[in-house]
């Protein structure tokens, strides 16, 4: 069984100044990914003017695209990470703050002989296509539902007898996000690429057959559709392709006024 086709897409946010995700198109190795940058909430960038997010997600992308035949994902994933944290030491970020933290999502890929090994993190997402025509996600999205996790936890917190604002303080949206972002990585919270050494204990990872696989989708949550599931989005994909699906879901998303976030996929076709 091989890998015959291999289709991909990306697409900046139109308010963005540069995409903060990134492809990743190792053929050697039998290795695609998407990656997806968390935008940051601080307004560092290097001297090349690059933000947290985009970092992130380079910095995996040049490590999952080096990446040999007989390497593992998941030593690869350690590797990133540890260099993640570096770079935000060298460039004097307050890692103990998880909002000042460069941060990607991750969702990778490597076909092998009989299996695909995969690795995810947030919510960038694996989808598998079988031979018998049906769509099913491989992977887990831990960002959905973060906001409402993070304010039951903030309950808690109180009932315990902790000083934390009222929730009118919350329905602040930056206050909001950074408590959000302080979840990365722990019990209740959300995954996601940080530099944490926690990082690999909450690492989505495991092997599929290849056998009854037809076709694997790996996307950015910027191509998720407001009104269709992940499944039905990748039949959509498989009935008009990439580029057509992309350019519907872009013009909904305009009409109802609604956010477009850089917009990322790669789709194998495996025979």
């Amino acid at each position: 069984m091989n890998v015959t086709v291999v289709e991909h897409i990306q697409k900046k946010s139109p308010v963005k100044k540069e995409c903060e995700d990134a492809l990743v198109l190792n053929e050697h190795a039998g290795v695609y990914g998407v990656l997806d940058g968390a935008t940051p909430l601080v307004c560092f960038e290097d001297e090349a003017g690059h933000n947290g997010a985009y970092l992130a997600a380079q910095i995996f992308k040049t490590k999952m695209e080096r990446l040999k035949s007989g390497e593992r994902l998941v030593q690869a994933v350690e590797e990133a990470n540890l260099h993640l944290k570096e770079e935000m030491v060298r460039y004097g970020v307050q890692t103990e703050l998880g909002e000042e933290r460069w941060s990607t999502c991750v969702a990778v890929v490597k076909v092998v002989d009989d299996q695909i090994h995969y690795v995810q993190l947030g919510d960038s997402m694996i989808l598998a296509e079988g031979e018998d025509g049906k769509f099913m996600t491989v992977t887990t999205d831990s960002v959905k539902g973060i906001s409402e996790r993070a304010k039951q936890k903030r309950v808690e917190r109180r009932k315990g007898g902790e000083n934390i604002p009222p929730e009118s303080y919350y329905d602040i949206h930056m206050n909001r996000l950074r408590y959000n972002r302080r979840l990365a990585n722990v019990e209740g919270g959300y995954t996601v690429a940080n530099g944490m050494p926690e990082v690999m204990e909450y690492l989505d990872q495991g092997v599929i057959d290849r056998k009854g696989i037809r076709s694997l989708l790996l996307i950015s949550d910027g191509l998720f559709h407001p009104e269709l599931t992940l499944e039905e989005t990748y039949q959509r994909i498989g009935e008009v392709g990439l580029e057509s699906y992309v350019y519907e879901l872009t013009e909904h998303l305009n009409k109802h006024s609604l956010h477009i976030d850089d917009r990322t996929a790669v789709w194998i076709k495996l025979n």
